[in-house]
């Protein structure tokens, strides 16, 4: 029963382990912002994600010490750097629809797409899908996975990725989101995939942040339909070429 418990708890430490570290690392950049006299959530977020970077890369590494580079990888991260674009125009265009943005998604929007697009890039297109990724699908994914079958695992994943962003839009954009990271991750049995998926739907969502926010009118019934149409046909057919790419090996 001792083994069995103490099991249980080191099973525990390793999967919640390293998001309390990588918000500890977040605190801990909030902080040291404060003292330069700024509490900008782009400053604070990049500042973190810079900071854990090493740590998490590092813990990565030694789960995945006997991981092997393959030849097709960059075709595959082509690809999955559209599906992430698909991903995010359909997504961001029917849950927009669908649900009423709450007060947790309009707040992070401002604070995220208010900043410089040089910020924008550098926090949610590099350091962010980084950091993110060596945390969910990286330590936690690869943890999960040895506790539970591949598609629980999966579930399971992509509910904490949800839950981690902390509003109801965002929790359900992200945990649709998670589902096709996970899946990029299974048919390559890499991380890289899924870090250029996570920075295409980010750079996708500067870009059409920065798109809507010129227009002197929002979109019409039918662009909104054909956005959604034209996001989930691109999102299954990059997906379908990304699966094509890993399952050839």
């Amino acid at each position: 029963m001792k083994n069995k418990e103490n099991q249980a708890f080191l099973t525990a430490l390793r999967l919640f382990g390293p998001l309390i570290f990588y918000e500890l690392c977040m605190e801990a950049a909030g902080w040291v912002c404060s003292l330069f006299g700024t509490q900008d959530a782009m400053a604070v977020t990049g500042s973190g994600a810079l900071l854990a970077f090493p740590f998490l890369y590092t813990a990565y590494r030694r789960k995945r010490a006997a991981e092997e580079a393959r030849k097709p990888l960059w075709a595959g991260c082509f690809f999955s750097v559209l599906a992430g674009m698909g991903a995010c125009l359909c997504l961001n265009v029917l849950l927009q629809v669908l649900l009423r943005p709450s007060d947790g998604w309009n707040s992070t929007r401002e604070a995220v797409y208010g900043a410089s697009v040089a910020a924008q890039v550098l926090v949610t297109v590099v350091l962010a899908p980084l950091a993110e990724e060596l945390l969910f699908r990286g330590l936690i994914r690869t943890e999960l996975r040895t506790h539970m079958k591949p598609r629980g695992a999966a579930l399971l994943g992509a509910l904490l990725f949800g839950l981690y962003h902390g509003n109801i839009s965002q929790g359900i954009y992200a945990f649709l989101l998670a589902l096709c990271l996970e899946l990029v991750c299974e048919w390559s049995g890499l991380l890289l995939p899924a870090v250029f998926l996570h920075a295409g739907a980010n750079g996708a969502a500067v870009c059409l942040t920065a798109l809507t926010s010129a227009l002197p009118v929002p979109f019409g019934t039918r662009s909104i339909v054909a956005f959604a149409a034209a996001g989930g046909i691109l999102t299954v057919a990059a997906l379908y070429k990304t699966k094509e790419v890993f399952c050839k090996l």
